[in-house]
């Protein structure tokens, strides 16, 4: 039986904050380190500190340098990550800014980055003893905006709490962004299971301006003064909108708890993105913003894999001889672990898509970008589709499982 970790052994209730550069090509990663800070808060569980998701293409794992007794552990994604998968990275050597938390630690901890490979074997890729009593540990607050409660349901260690960031807001566009987060609080309660969470859900905003309205659009030859440095057209594409200056994130982000980084973009332009346990963005004023909205929050909370597929396919984006560790999509490799108790004994293989198969559970090919070899639960779903409004089956109870994480 696993040791059970108690916080107040181990941390105080504030956050350190390690920042690096994360390099490397499209076969190669090395971490530099940057800085380490204390930050005020911490928000995340104190009762679960050893997380059990399997989700994420890194995780961050504190060992107890004494004993060397894992303390903590969390998954997470990143920009490099996906930059590696980009014809760019064959050719040349790039670097990304990167931050993970973890709680404050009461003792020396040794600090390890490990990193999931093609073959779904974790690598450790960095690792670092620390004193917290060190005076190199950064103790200052680089911002001192103002934090609007918008819902406030729970204490920060029992509750999810999601904060908003505005990008591209003006000083006198703040009450707009107000206006916009309330706007997406009400949709995301619309959407199940969201809606049976409300009371486990905080949802704050920082009031931080951006010297300009809206954001970079690199294909128009737009490029706007704003505080969190997005754009649109993230590796060529041009609604896929990010930002590499993760430091601004962090930085903004520092003022107040937080679980989940929500980046709400100040324009009417349609896209998003999302990188697990990283940030979350998607734009304010777009027909389809409170579709976007939830659609990344998929990704960014409970690392669900995109279900639509293209007719060009990105074939090599997911190894067909290998089960993807998303939960809502399969290559039937290790299909046990996916959705297969939940079909019904007699099942035409793979399930046509089909007016009277729409609500039924299945298993349809197409998904993770690609049209072959990959097969997702629904016909419909939030993850695949603007045109409904629903998380599938799957996509659901993954959903539930890091919200009871979160709120217990």
């Amino acid at each position: 039986m696993a040791q059970k970790i108690i916080f107040e052994e181990y941390f105080e209730e504030a956050t350190l904050r390690f920042d690096y550069h994360h390099a490397g090509t499209d076969t190669t990663e090395v971490i530099y380190p940057e800085e380490y800070s204390k930050e005020k808060y911490w928000s995340g569980s104190k009762k679960h500190l050893i997380s059990p998701f399997d989700y994420g293409k890194y995780k961050v794992v504190v060992k107890d340098a004494k004993t060397k007794t894992i303390i903590y552990s969390n998954g997470y994604s990143t920009l490099f990550m996906e930059w590696q998968t980009t014809p760019e990275a064959k050719k040349i050597r790039k670097s990304y800014y990167e931050s993970v938390n973890v709680p404050f630690p009461k003792n020396k901890i040794i600090l390890e980055i490990n990193s999931i490979d093609k073959s779904q074997k974790w690598t450790n890729i960095y690792s670092e003893e620390i004193d917290p009593a060190n005076y190199f540990i950064k103790n200052e607050n680089a911002f001192t905006y103002k934090v609007e409660e918008i819902q406030v349901n729970n204490s920060p260690n029992k509750a999810l709490d999601i904060l908003f960031l505005p990008e591209g807001y003006t000083e006198n566009e703040m009450d707009k962004f107000i206006a916009d987060v309330t706007r997406l609080k009400s949709s995301l309660f619309k959407v199940k299971p969201f809606n049976e969470f409300k009371n486990s859900i905080n949802i704050r905003a920082v009031l931080a301006p951006s010297k300009e309205s809206g954001t970079d659009i690199p294909g128009e030859g737009i490029w706007k003064k704003t505080a969190l440095n997005t754009n649109f057209y993230t590796f060529d594409s041009e609604r896929y909108l990010t930002t590499k200056d993760i430091k601004s994130i962090k930085d903004i982000a520092g003022v107040s708890y937080y679980d989940q980084i929500y980046i709400l973009v100040n324009t009417d332009k349609y896209g998003g993105g999302a990188i697990y346990n990283f940030y979350n963005l998607c734009t304010s004023d777009n027909e389809f913003t409170e579709e976007v909205f939830s659609h990344e929050f998929g990704h960014g909370l409970a690392w669900l894999a995109d279900e639509y597929y293209y007719d060009d396919d990105m074939s090599s984006f997911y190894d067909t001889t290998l089960e993807p560790r998303e939960e809502n999509i399969t290559t039937l490799v290790n299909f046990d672990k996916k959705w297969k108790n939940k079909l019904p004994k007699k099942l035409e293989f793979p399930t046509k898509a089909s007016p009277k198969n729409l609500t039924k559970i299945g298993v349809y090919e197409g998904g993770g970008y690609t049209s072959k070899g990959v097969y997702r639960a629904f016909q419909e779903c939030k993850m695949k589709s603007n045109s409904t409004k629903e998380y599938c089956e799957v996509c659901e109870e993954t959903i539930v499982k890091v919200l009871e994480y979160y709120s217990e």
